[in-house]
């Protein structure tokens, strides 16, 4: 399945929360890494920090192009990530609604992706 598909679907689960769509998706010793720097290998891991960071603020991305390298290899969603800020972390207040700019990096191989990578303008 072409790169571009791949990111497309999993842009999909995740928005819907569809975790075992997203394990399909991927590798079983695939790496996640987030914006502080945390890095979790292997799906079980990336499912639940996935899980926990999306549920706690109410996340779904959105507005987004997605590119791809020639080889198939890698690609890019660049577009928002839209929640709720459960922490007051934004500066507008607990519960506050953000959009921020946001960057998802693919790496695949052998119809299974590999690597995500996870890029906002500011933490949350």
């Amino acid at each position: 399945m072409p790169i571009r598909q791949q990111m497309s679907r999993a842009i999909e689960a995740l928005n819907q929360r569809d975790f075992a769509a997203l394990e399909a998706l991927f590798d079983a010793d695939a790496v996640l890494d987030m914006p502080d720097g945390q890095r979790v290998i292997g799906f079980d891991s990336i499912r639940d920090t996935l899980s926990a960071y999306l549920l706690r603020h109410d996340a779904r991305f959105a507005n987004g192009v997605a590119m791809a390298d020639e080889a198939g290899l890698r690609g890019a969603y660049d577009g928002t990530i839209d929640g709720t800020d459960s922490a007051g972390t934004s500066g507008s207040g607990e519960g506050a609604r953000f959009s921020l700019p946001c960057v998802l990096v693919f790496e695949g191989e052998d119809d299974h992706l590999t690597r995500l990578s996870l890029y906002l303008s500011s933490a949350l």
